[in-house]
């Protein structure tokens, strides 16, 4: 068999989520859909999974077949995705490289906007957040999330995984009227990205405090600080091998 890595891009409004579920329209189902019609035989991997309504700039996937992946071939799969998924990107690539398992890094950036202004033609990606945001405030708190640290009080952890992850980058930009967070880590927990920015803007509000959010990174104690930022601002902005 042959592996072709292949990078997507998203829109995931219309989407619940990646992964397959039956009834209803996925990233992941369409693009079997599109695979099960054009190769057929095939083994298809993912760097991760990504909630209803969240986009991405840059997933990774790697597609095992014995079929040729060629430019033609790609252009239709491209064509038959529709307007809310495109193609990247494609490189055949050794055997041993999995999607998901050889990625070091990922990358995700966070949108909003605060009750400054109202830019309606960008609620799709862009989330409108009902108070003024403090960007000295808001970094203040993004340093503390950098390094290793036990995330199981902002995540939704499954049993017997290993709730620990390191952290890269945290950071946070303002760029007219849209503040960015961006975030590198090794890897995430479910919902991770969506808690750690939702905790910051309850921050930001005065609803938590410096010292909570401290203490259940230094001292988790079972209970979640259960702030979901919504899913329209999020985007899956790179994966790095």
């Amino acid at each position: 068999m042959q592996n072709y890595k292949v990078s997507i891009a998203y829109d995931g409004s219309s989407f619940y989520g990646f992964q397959k579920q039956r009834s209803r329209p996925t990233v992941q189902g369409k693009i079997e859909e599109v695979l099960d019609l054009l190769i057929k035989d095939y083994e298809l991997n993912y760097s991760g999974r990504t909630d209803a309504g969240v986009h991405a700039k840059e997933q990774v996937l790697n597609i095992l077949t014995d079929i040729k992946i060629t430019e033609k071939l790609i252009s239709s799969i491209d064509k038959l995705l529709g307007n809310s998924i495109s193609v990247n990107s494609f490189n055949q690539i050794s055997n041993d490289f999995h999607a998901r398992y050889s990625a070091k890094e990922r990358t995700y950036v966070y949108s909003t906007m605060d009750n400054q202004k109202k830019l309606p033609y960008l609620l799709n990606s862009t989330h409108q957040h009902n108070s003024s945001l403090d960007l000295e405030k808001l970094n203040e708190i993004s340093q503390l999330f950098l390094g290793k640290n036990d995330f199981s009080s902002f995540a939704k952890v499954e049993k017997n995984k290993n709730p620990e992850r390191e952290i890269f980058k945290s950071v946070w930009k303002k760029n007219s009227n849209i503040f960015t967070y961006t975030i590198t880590g090794n890897s995430f927990l479910r919902n991770m990205v969506r808690n750690l920015v939702g905790v910051q803007l309850a921050f930001n509000d005065n609803k938590l405090t410096l010292k909570e959010i401290k203490s259940q990174l230094d001292k988790p104690d079972g209970n979640r600080l259960n702030y979901i930022a919504p899913a329209n601002g999020l985007t899956l902005w790179k994966v790095k091998y």
